[in-house]
């Protein structure tokens, strides 16, 4: 029986390496009961994620992770049942799409003036070709060059926040995050909460659920994140506050997060987001 979902995943539409139909065949194989494709920032591959063939028995779910600037720093939503065809969050999120243009040949500068170089030809492939270009795609470039042994390294030594390669970027406010999903009908759902600096959990879903917060990431792999916060603190909160529990393994296809398939949660799941959608 096909009881399991992986609702957060990521094409080469945004900074992942599979193309959605690769995702959805993989998924297939691994004979998942549903699986959602939820980009950074964009929604450019969810017709391919729709229309491409498929079990019957595989739910598909399309998505968008948006990248937000909080209280807490850089928090990420989650939009499921999000519209293929939706103009409108697709032209509020060019602008911040534009930013991570300009911002990846930036960092490339960064690293030259530490004596690091990098194929021009590759990054012009990426900037090219590459919708949404962003740190996983140069921490990939540094690992082809043999400058680090791991995109994890990559990111270590100079691409995460506070290291010599990285460059800050604008992003839209969380609160208008939660607004802008809500206005095409998707759901919103805050992204693997314990990688955002979060004093007081609870407070802090209150506070977003006012604005229209639906849901939280309960399960997905907090393997390498340091926080005082235990996971189960999140479903006791998820309850108390009527939250929609989701689930997924972040997939990218290059190792750099976990594999598909990995964290997911009951395709119930997608019952109770679809019904959201459908009231709002």
């Amino acid at each position: 029986m096909r009881d399991r979902a992986d609702l957060h995943t990521h094409s080469l539409f945004s900074d992942g390496v599979d193309t959605p139909e690769k995702i959805v065949k993989l998924a297939d194989r691994l004979e998942l009961g549903g699986v959602a494709l939820t980009d950074h920032d964009t929604i450019q591959g969810l017709k391919q994620f729709l229309e491409c063939e498929a079990s019957p028995a595989l739910r598909r779910v399309p998505g968008i992770e948006i990248s937000t600037e909080s209280e807490c720093g850089e928090a990420h939503l989650l939009g499921y049942f999000v519209p293929p065809d939706a103009d409108s969050i697709e032209s509020e999120l060019e602008k911040f799409r534009k930013q991570r243009k300009y911002r990846f040949p930036k960092m490339v500068r960064r690293l030259e003036e530490l004596g690091i170089t990098i194929d021009p030809a590759k990054v012009k492939e990426i900037m090219d070709t590459v919708h949404v270009p962003g740190r996983p795609h140069l921490a990939r470039l540094l690992v082809d060059e043999g400058v680090v042994r791991s995109t994890d390294e990559a990111f270590e030594l100079y691409l995460a926040e506070g290291r010599p390669a990285y460059i800050k970027r604008e992003l839209i406010e969380l609160h208008d995050g939660i607004r802008l999903l809500r206005s095409v009908g998707a759901v919103p759902v805050i992204a693997h909460p314990l990688t955002i600096q979060i004093t007081d959990l609870r407070s802090f879903l209150t506070d977003l659920k006012r604005t229209g917060l639906e849901g939280i990431e309960a399960e997905y792999h907090y393997d390498i994140v340091k926080t005082r916060i235990h996971p189960d603190e999140i479903r006791n909160v998820a309850r108390e506050l009527g939250l929609v529990m989701t689930g997924g393994s972040d997939y990218h296809g290059d190792g750099s997060h976990s594999q598909l398939a990995k964290a997911t949660v009951s395709v119930d799941v997608i019952d109770q987001l679809q019904e959201i959608a459908q009231e709002m």
